[in-house]
């Protein structure tokens, strides 16, 4: 009858969703870049530069699979939509699935920027990796490196700078990023750069030699190093060569 067939369904549902969870890790921590398809803790940042918070949702919509509208609401307020077109941009967390490990680097604020796109030119919320001089925004068509790669990379001590793959990177006395952060920021194949608010490249493996002068050559703490040190040239310490820069050489 109706009432056994509901029931036999719940249950095959249950036993579904059993089976699918097993397949995943007891945790999973946020991705840069992942979409908050529920409403997160947030913030946007209005034409005029005002900053408001609230809870963020993605409408995911997407033009060169980068988003261009939100969903966004104030405390005891309603939810509004707002385009790339009509704010400079917006932040929000992605909770791990388990938030138990406090050394995770990718629960905190992923920021998103209002950019002019690289084919289409129109407005977009670019994922902002890195800020700066020098700015990076996530490529969300890129593919991830292997993670073979943090393996083959080495100590180096430039000048005024030291990069180890294990203990993070130190600029200067003071200043101090943690390896995992230079990490999660440089796994992937290809990035959108805009140094000093100009229109965005794409810098990839590919074209990284053709480009790293246009990047890099106003800084003597970079060129200097790298004439005894022509490995530090490579793409796979393009990140930690962007931080230096933007420290260094702002």
């Amino acid at each position: 009858n109706a009432t056994k067939m509901k029931h036999e369904s719940g249950f095959s549902a249950m036993i579904f969703s059993i089976i699918v969870f097993s397949l995943f890790p007891a945790k999973i921590s946020a991705q840069q870049g992942m979409a908050a398809t529920i409403p997160v803790k947030g913030y946007v940042v209005l034409a005029g530069g005002d900053t408001l918070t609230g809870m963020v949702k993605w409408s995911l919509k997407y033009v060169e699979n980068n988003p261009v509208e939100i969903k966004f609401t104030e405390p005891g307020g309603k939810a509004r939509l707002l385009n790339a077109g009509e704010i400079k941009g917006f932040g929000n967390i992605i909770p791990a699935w388990s938030a138990d490990d406090p050394a995770d680097i990718d629960t905190g604020f992923q920021h998103y920027v209002s950019v002019t796109s690289l084919k289409k030119s129109v407005p977009v919320f670019m994922h902002r990796i890195l800020a700066g001089r020098m700015t990076i925004y996530q490529n969300r068509s890129s593919a991830n490196l292997s993670a073979t790669v943090s393996v083959e990379r080495t100590r180096i001590d430039g000048i005024g700078f030291t990069w180890d793959p294990g203990e993070g990177l130190t600029i200067g006395p003071t200043y101090r990023t943690d390896y995992r952060i230079i990490e999660s920021r440089n796994r992937y194949t290809s990035y959108f750069i805009s140094k000093g608010n100009n229109p965005l490249i794409k810098v990839e493996k590919d074209n990284y030699e053709e480009n790293f002068n246009t990047l890099f050559s106003d800084c003597p703490a970079i060129t200097q190093e790298l004439a005894k040190n022509p490995d530090l040239g490579k793409f796979k310490n393009f990140m930690v060569l962007a931080e230096v820069y933007n420290r260094m050489c702002p």
